[in-house]
Order: structure tokens, then C-alpha cells, then sequence
């Protein structure tokens, strides 16, 4: 009986998170996409429980920022290294595939 309390109270513990988790993900997400990548932090001393929902709020629109950032740099980088790689093959091919590309892409 009291492992299966226990398993319960696990399994209810970890839906919690799981909610909590859902839950600030989508505060985050909606604040960036309302105010932006450059959401101002003020922070009152009178009310410190919204004070610290907005600085967690602040920390993951920062932490998206950095993400989508990054991401975006990846791919500026996969793209110029696709467009690299396909001079590559049109320079290592036959006349007849230059002639094509040459008469379809320039």
C-alpha cells in the first residue's frame, strides 16, 4: 500500500512539472512574441512574487534569444556551405551539365 502512495505521489509530482514546465514556456513564448527580443525587466520591491515571475520571465525570453541566434547562425552556415558544395559538383562535372546549369541558373 505504501509503495503505491508513493508511486502516486511520484507520478502526480512529475505531471506538475511537466505542467509547470508547459506552463512557463508558453509565458515566455508569449511575452517574446508580444514585446519582443528586447523585454524590459522592472522589478517592484513592494510585490516580489510578480517581481521574480517577471525576471524568470526576462531570463527565458534571454535564453530564446540566445537559442534562435545561434540557430540562425548554423543555418546562414549549412547554407553557404550547401552553396559551396554545389559549385563544387557543377565544377567537377561534365561540359554538358555545366552547359545545363549554366543555361538554367546564370
Amino acid at each position: 500500500m505504501s509503495q503505491t502512495v508513493q508511486m502516486l505521489v511520484a507520478a502526480v509530482l512529475k505531471l506538475g512539472l511537466i505542467a509547470s514546465a508547459v506552463f512557463y514556456t508558453f509565458l515566455v513564448m508569449t511575452t517574446y512574441a508580444k514585446e519582443g527580443p528586447d523585454y524590459r525587466l522592472y522589478l517592484e520591491s513592494g510585490d516580489s512574487a510578480r517581481s521574480v515571475q517577471r525576471l524568470l520571465i526576462w531570463v527565458g525570453i534571454k535564453v530564446t534569444t540566445a537559442i534562435r541566434r545561434g540557430f540562425r547562425s548554423v543555418l546562414e552556415l549549412l547554407y553557404d556551405a550547401s552553396a559551396d558544395v554545389g559549385t563544387w559538383v557543377v565544377s567537377k562535372s561534365g561540359a554538358e551539365v555545366q552547359a545545363r546549369f549554366r543555361s538554367r541558373f546564370l
